[in-house]
């Protein structure tokens, strides 16, 4: 199944915008949100497809209020696709103890299954919880069978929440490759692994 995993923002303000692509051009939505998950549910979907949505939720007023507002959000969407749409909280708190992240790792492990198809937005949360979600995304890359990591996307805005002149959404995947190339050549003792890994990722030719 294709799973969507977002966090709900912390911000007091929320002013929908058009997330413009900045490196996939696929990655377009038109109508004015807060979340650019939708951006990777709308490029990512057929219509008429069921999926899940997962919304990492702390229980604050900021983030009970926006709750609301981006499930309008997705609803919007969902609707215009016909889409299945399960919808899953996953609550933490916002401590952010390594008690309370290691508990969020486990919940978020329990979400993927095999020939899984997952897309995640690393734009909103505190600090650590890209980091959390990275973890669990390499933990599930690893162990389940035919797991696909599909897009890994971040919004940028122009400005601030409460003034702001537009945004882009940045796909991060190649960050997700990366890293697991960046491993698999340490282990091999490989020298400038940056060019190997530019060479594979862009097609580049290898320098001398």
């Amino acid at each position: 199944m294709k799973k969507f995993i977002t966090s709900t923002p912390f911000q007091p303000q929320l002013t929908p915008i058009i997330y413009k692509p900045a490196d996939n051009s696929e990655l377009v939505y038109d109508a004015p949100h807060t979340l650019p998950i939708l951006n990777a549910i709308n490029t990512y979907t057929e219509n008429g497809e069921e999926i899940t949505v997962y919304f990492l939720h702390s229980d604050t007023e900021n983030c009970n209020r926006n709750y609301d507002i981006v499930i309008e959000q997705l609803d919007v969407l969902v609707k215009s696709k016909n889409l299945k749409c399960n919808i899953e909280r996953i609550d933490y708190s916002d401590d952010e103890n390594i008690s309370t992240l290691l508990g969020l790792y486990g919940k978020l492990l329990k979400c993927f299954d095999d020939n899984d198809q997952i897309y995640t937005c690393i734009t909103y949360g505190t600090k650590p919880l890209p980091l959390v979600q990275l973890m669990a995304l390499r933990y599930a890359y690893k162990a389940k069978k035919n797991l696909y990591i599909g897009s890994i996307v971040y919004g940028k805005l122009h400005g601030t929440v409460q003034n702001n002149s537009g945004g882009d959404i940045y796909d991060l995947t190649s960050l997700f490759y990366m890293d697991e190339l960046s491993q698999t050549f340490c282990r091999m003792s490989v020298e400038n692994p940056e060019e190997k890994i530019a060479a594979i990722i862009f097609g580049a030719e290898e320098g001398d």
